[in-house]
């Protein structure tokens, strides 16, 4: 995928900024390694959703139309593969950070700072309240469900699912709707 090096994955548990002088980010994954880059977490996250068929403003726009969510917008990257992150503060500010749903086991503060526990027994410093970290995971679960619940043939009017193309047409088809009562024979 066109030098696409850093990718959200399945395995990925956060994209967090960079404070090296060099790189602006970091990925971590669940096997505990660390991906430096000198690409955004914004640019990485947009690359993401678009090897996944969408955008990372596309992504958004169709959360923020099905739900009142407006800031800190829970990010679909693949709904799939439910690959959700959510953004610990404003996406726009350098210091957010993105937290991946499938990984997050829990949250705790100590000494005034809060961390995130992942499932692969590691934790994080994160940069804001656990009351925020908690809206956030309670917003993606909502939107997990919300994306993830897809109509079945049955529950839909059967004619809306069906494919029309010129020149193709099914063995069995019902005329009626159209005023003639016969079916077609092949």
């Amino acid at each position: 995928m066109k030098g696409l090096k850093e990718m959200v994955t399945r395995r990925t548990v956060a994209v967090v900024p960079a404070y090296d002088g060099v790189h602006q980010s970091v990925i971590h994954d669940f096997g505990g390694r660390k991906t430096f880059s000198r690409k955004s977490s914004k640019d990485i996250l947009d690359e993401s959703c678009m090897a996944y068929r969408s955008t990372y403003d596309g992504r958004i726009k169709a959360v923020r139309h099905a739900f009142d969510y407006l800031r800190k917008t829970p990010l679909m990257i693949c709904p799939q593969l439910y690959i959700y992150a959510i953004p610990t503060m404003a996406p726009t500010d350098y210091d957010c950070m993105w937290l991946f749903c499938q990984h997050i086991e829990s949250t705790s503060t100590s000494e005034g700072k809060t961390y995130v526990h992942f499932t692969n027994g590691e934790h994080l410093e994160i940069n804001c309240s656990e009351s925020v970290i908690t809206k956030q995971r309670e917003r993606a679960a909502v939107t997990m469900t919300h994306f993830s619940t897809i109509p079945t043939i049955s529950s839909m009017n059967r004619n809306e699912t069906e494919l029309y193309l010129p020149g193709f047409h099914s063995s069995i088809q019902d005329l009626t709707e159209f005023g003639d009562d016969t079916t077609l024979d092949y």
